[in-house]
């Protein structure tokens, strides 16, 4: 795979990102503070936090097929990398409070979940695109046989 379609399969993965983080952070706020309101900029947040996840993605490109072991090891990686970069960035942003350890304990398994439903979510639509493109394929073949009896 280059470079240029891993960015494409990387990024088609953003707005899957921001939905489940839109969720996560429902779920989290009537947790721990459901009496709390945001104003327009915390419509940001999700759209940043994506972003941010989306990093170690690219930076884990390979040129490369990896064997079934360094790709678990690259998807570990990555996990291990994003929850540092979300937590680090969340208590520098104030949202996350190391005092409140139940609440940080949340965000990290919520971006765990979210980690592994975006990795669900890719395969699924892969599967999709692949009955999809095996379908064309018969069909095309079968139109090659048809035209050359």
């Amino acid at each position: 795979m280059s470079f240029k379609e891993h960015l494409k399969s990387v990024m088609s993965l953003y707005f899957v990102i921001v939905t489940l983080i839109n969720a996560a952070t429902f779920i989290l706020g009537e947790i721990f503070r459901p009496d709390e309101r945001f104003g327009y900029d915390a419509f940001l947040s999700p759209l940043i936090y994506a972003a941010i996840a989306l990093v170690p993605m690219l930076c884990m490109y390979s040129k490369k097929e990896l064997t079934l072991k360094q790709h678990i090891v690259r998807e570990l990686l990555q996990l291990i990398s994003i929850e540092v970069i979300l937590i680090f960035f969340g208590l520098g942003s104030k949202s996350l409070e190391p005092e409140n350890i139940a609440l940080t304990a949340s965000f990290a398994l919520s971006v765990f979940i979210i980690f592994v439903l975006v990795y669900v979510i890719a395969w699924l639509l892969d599967i999709k695109l692949a009955k999809q493109l095996n379908s064309e394929l018969k069909s095309f073949q079968s139109r090659v046989l048809e035209m050359s009896e």
